[in-house]
């Protein structure tokens, strides 16, 4: 059963490639704890509905766009609590990890997406606790 979206994490996809878009609005619909809220191909709309976003948990974000992800993710920083780069440029690996919590390379399997979002929740439960 899928959880109520109060409980689920809300995720937001934002990349400039439409194909790339349905591939991980497959995997993300098929994780029962992520709630997608929107999903993305003009920066420029992205920002716009961010305006009315609450927290997003998880930003997928491509970084080779009209607009830079990596500009993106320094204005989206504080409407969500994690930024996943999905991108098919590796050199931008380090400069990513300045505003990012990870980076994938495309093309991008199922497993890799799933083990990323867990991470990422794990490494937050654990924070938590040390606190």
């Amino acid at each position: 059963m899928k959880p109520s979206e109060k409980t689920a994490y809300s995720c937001v996809i934002l990349d400039d490639d439409p194909l790339s878009v349905f591939l991980l609005e497959s995997y993300l619909t098929n994780i029962d704890k992520l709630a997608l809220k929107g999903t993305f191909t003009d920066p420029v709309a992205a920002m716009a509905a961010f305006q009315n976003f609450e927290l997003i948990d998880f930003l997928f974000l491509d970084i080779g766009m009209e607009v830079s992800g990596l500009d993106l993710a320094r204005m989206l920083k504080k409407k969500a609590r994690y930024i996943i780069f999905v991108t098919g440029h590796e050199e931008y690996a380090v400069k990513a990890f300045e505003n990012g919590d990870a980076y994938l390379i495309k093309p991008v399997d199922f497993d890799t997406v799933l083990k990323t979002i867990n991470n990422l929740i794990s490494k937050n439960l654990t924070r938590n606790r040390l606190k």
